[in-house]
């Protein structure tokens, strides 16, 4: 009934993960598991638990016995969602309407979710996948499912165990199927800048484009802030005497977002952005800039594929933010003064960066 499997960690460290599955009458009742740092404590942990379960302690059928994946992802979300951006969300609100999430969590193995990877692999390509799902998505579905499935066993009492996901994780990332994503390192070159300047531009003077995605641009390019951070910026609170404006309801966070206002500091260049759009959007309340951050996102792609734009990502604006400033001779400290990145590492790269990787656009205002 019981297992010990041995793992090694990131540092090179032997754990032993103990495992016991209970069935009746083919029917799995109950699955648990616990890691311990010696075999020993591991086999006396099983020991003890068979004995326990041998005399029938903790095997009464729990009263959400039948509950599937999909109702586990939904009760997970409508309890805690508010904590996380959008787009882990989407993604799990996604997995729920997926054949996997058909299973019973009781019935879950490791098994399981290696084929529901394999199963996405197969998966024809998709507008917001053209190469297919990517080993970097598959690995944030299983990380985000583990969450759910850890939730489910501690704040639900389940008698589930988040370990058939991460053996699935340990499995699949040995032979390459899921992995981290990695840096990227995509600019806009000065061509295409050049060429989206001039057409959002016209787009929007001419009134046949409504979301003021030129304004976004450049706004993106001197703040870093993101798409959907950029429609949370109050009038009120520009502050140019010292530099700052703030950001209503927090901004993205790998913890979570804190629902709390935080307040940024906007390099030169993009006051004169601001500028331009208090001339172009008039008015002392409400927003710096009103739109949907869905339909810009969506205007934004068409602009790149009309002109021929490849993979030029909205978010690869931040990153063209934060290289400028380290062009520009910025420290980590006052690069996380405009990102707001809260690890001062993953902002090294751009310290010390080689001179300007050929000619840089500035914004041009106009009247």
């Amino acid at each position: 009934m019981g297992t010990i499997i041995p793992r090694k960690t990131a540092r090179g460290e032997t754990r032993y993960r103990a495992q016991i599955q209970v069935t009746r009458n083919g029917e799995r009742l109950r699955s648990e598991s616990k890691t311990f740092g010696r075999r020993a404590l591991a086999k006396e942990w099983v020991r003890r638990r068979e004995a326990e379960l041998e005399q029938g302690e903790g095997l009464e059928r729990h009263p959400s016995a039948e509950m599937t994946l999909g109702e586990g992802i939904r009760i997970y979300l409508e309890a805690v969602g508010d904590n996380f951006g959008r787009s882990k969300n989407a993604q799990l609100a996604a997995i729920a309407e997926r054949p996997v999430a058909e299973r019973r969590l009781i019935d879950l193995t490791t098994r399981d979710f290696i084929e529901y990877v394999h199963w996405r692999r197969a998966q024809p390509p998709t507008p917001s996948h053209p190469r297919g799902v990517g080993p970097s998505t598959l690995n944030g579905d299983l990380i985000n499912l583990r969450l759910v499935m850890r939730y489910l066993q501690h704040a639900q009492g389940l008698p589930i165990s988040a370990s058939v996901v991460s053996d699935a994780i340990d499995a699949l990332r040995m032979n390459r199927v899921v992995g981290k994503s990695s840096q990227r390192e995509r600019r806009p070159l000065a061509d295409e800048l050049r060429v989206l300047d001039d057409y959002l531009y016209r787009r929007w003077s001419n009134g046949r484009m409504s979301i003021p995605l030129w304004h976004l641009m450049w706004l993106a390019i001197y703040s870093g802030r993101r798409e959907e951070e950029m429609t949370r910026l109050p009038r009120r609170l520009l502050d140019r005497e010292h530099s700052v404006y703030a950001i209503e309801g927090g901004i993205k966070n790998p913890a979570g977002r804190k629902p709390i206002r935080v307040e940024a500091r906007m390099p030169p260049g993009g006051w004169v952005v601001v500028d331009q759009i208090l001339r172009d959007f008039p008015g002392q309340a409400g927003m710096l800039l009103e739109y949907n951050p869905r339909s810009a996102s969506a205007a934004w792609a068409r602009a790149c594929k009309m002109h021929d734009i490849v993979d030029l990502r909205f978010h690869d604006l931040r990153h063209e933010a934060l290289s400028r400033l380290g062009e520009d001779g910025y420290t980590v400290p006052q690069i996380q003064q405009v990102s707001l990145h809260e690890s001062w590492d993953s902002l090294r790269r751009y310290v010390n960066m080689p001179a300007r990787r050929g000619e840089r656009v500035e914004f041009t205002p106009r009247h």
